[in-house]
């Protein structure tokens, strides 16, 4: 028997017939995230209910020197969650989706990784007084899971404005280390704690290297993350801004933004849709209710809690001024008038509000991700760079059948923006190679032009951050140090960044 075959026997024994195959069509199927670019097909899947069964894997995997890819809900659009180049071991752990402590004394929900974010949040409204986790994860909350989001410092499914990203609310994990230890970071690393309740105090912030890792350092299992109740009062708005002068109008945006930042303001979200983005939805009557209320210009809106309604009022008084007094215009009060930001909060839209982009083109259509972190001001520099870049590119993505860039900007506490978006087209496999280079172009303009933050980080844009020189020599060696002290023989995630070529060509 092969190699694979006397791998497959050994995980066979740790987790059961039902959960693990080498199914040719379940194979191919973990080939895929949500973007159509890149693939590699493994050699087995493997689903496992506990920490302990991670650990077996690992070390059958370590025994056998084969590439192991960490996966949640598959819900990315970097070819994050499948390998780079066929085979090796995809390890799902979506069966580890149980809640397991409400600490309400501390303030600090204990769950599995394998859980979505939606979950978490429906399941702890209904627990004491009505929990959430503060930032609740990405806008792909349906399916990605608490694991995908800590991996790759998401947001966008509510909360950001107010508390960040996802990992500022986590205090402590239990990791499987690439080797098959399984360890705890936070106050839990004192064997004697019995609960988990802060990141620091034991020396170094050692939950840092598994956060944002993108599934290099280690298989996330468990995670601990802050509760907060979930706030009685809110409020939300949305305005359209339109301009004679685009660059005038995203100047205007961006004031206001950042003067809703400085005040420190209670906004527990806010987000823009730029005037192109907001074209789409209205051609497309993807939203109906911008179309219906003759919006042409671009659209931002804002939701803001409090806790009496004293507070709220004066809150929306002070926010709404400073959006009129930068020429702001307000929509209607209800949904169907044109207000996203109630149905970003009323109406699960912080679920939804990303289909719209990535799913612009239906069945026949792809996504290819360059979400990134960028200080506000830059805002304007961004938009332009997207249209410069759109415009250079007109008669390639017309050879292609159509296409384009464009993004919506969310805002992040304390004094940032996240511009999530990319590249939507019309798919065809035989068009691949033109889609990967358009996409390495747009990441190269981002990287260089205005040095760009990403945190996606599949096989593309880690190699690109590589490719264009980003990465100090002194920086990439560091990272080679710790990669080789936690995975000496190279099987985690393997091909990210080029680390493989660390290892004499890896796994």
């Amino acid at each position: 028997m092969n190699v694979i075959g006397n791998a497959f026997e050994e995980i066979e024994d740790i987790v059961g017939t039902k959960y693990v195959t080498d199914s040719e069509p379940i194979c191919y199927s973990y080939s895929m995230n949500c973007d159509t670019v890149l693939q590699g097909i493994p050699e087995i899947v493997v689903k496992p209910s506990s920490s302990e069964e991670v650990a077996g894997i690992l070390k059958v995997a370590n025994k056998y020197k084969i590439k192991v890819i960490p996966r949640g809900g598959g819900a990315d659009l970097t070819g994050g969650a499948k390998p780079i180049g066929d085979g090796g071991i995809i390890v799902d752990i979506t069966r580890m989706n149980q809640i397991l402590d409400v600490d309400e004394k501390n303030h600090i929900v204990t769950v599995e990784c394998g859980i979505s974010w939606s979950e978490l949040c429906a399941q702890l409204k209904k627990v004491g007084v009505g929990y959430y986790t503060g930032s609740t994860g990405p806008g792909s909350g349906f399916s990605a899971t608490i694991g995908g989001g800590l991996s790759n410092n998401t947001l966008g499914g509510g909360g950001a404005a107010m508390y960040g990203n996802v990992t500022e609310q986590c205090v402590g994990l239990e990791v499987v280390l690439p080797t098959g230890e399984i360890i705890y970071t936070g106050a839990k690393a004192n064997s004697f704690c019995k609960k988990p309740f802060t990141r620091f105090g034991l020396g170094p912030d050692y939950s840092g290297l598994f956060l944002g890792d993108v599934g290099i350092h280690g298989i996330k299992t468990q995670a601990s993350l802050k509760l907060y109740p979930i706030p009685e009062y809110a409020a939300y708005s949305t305005y359209e801004i339109n301009d004679n002068q685009d660059r005038k109008e995203y100047i205007k945006v961006m004031k206001v933004m950042q003067r809703w930042q400085q005040k420190h303001l209670p906004l527990h979200d806010y987000y823009y849709y730029t005037k192109g983005y907001t074209k789409l939805l209205t051609t497309f009557q993807i939203k109906k209710n911008l179309a219906n209320m003759g919006v042409e210009g671009s659209v931002m809106f804002y939701t803001t809690v409090a806790d009496t309604q004293k507070e709220l009022e004066n809150s929306v008084e002070q926010i709404e001024g400073i959006a009129e007094k930068g020429g702001l215009s307000k929509l209607g009060e209800t949904v169907e008038e044109g207000n996203l930001g109630k149905w970003f909060y009323e109406e699960d839209g912080r679920w939804q509000w990303a289909h719209i982009y990535w799913g612009l083109y239906g069945p026949e259509g792809t996504s290819l991700g360059t979400c990134l972190k960028c200080p506000t001001y830059q805002l304007p520099d961004y938009i332009q760079l997207y249209e410069d870049w759109a415009n250079r590119n007109r008669e390639k993505f017309w050879s292609v059948g159509g296409g384009g860039a464009n993004f919506i900007v969310i805002g992040c506490h304390p004094c940032y923006i996240d511009v999530t978006g990319g590249i939507t087209l019309h798919t065809d496999i035989k068009n691949r190679k033109i889609y990967y280079e358009l996409w390495e172009d747009l990441l190269l303009s981002q990287i260089k032009d205005l040095g760009a933050i990403h945190y996606w980080m599949g096989e593309i844009i880690g190699k690109t951050l590589v490719d264009s020189g980003a990465l100090s020599k002194e920086y990439y060696d560091f990272m080679i140090s710790v990669k080789k002290a936690l995975d000496p023989k190279g099987i985690m995630s393997p091909g990210k960044f080029y680390l493989n070529r660390a290892y004499g060509g890896g796994v």
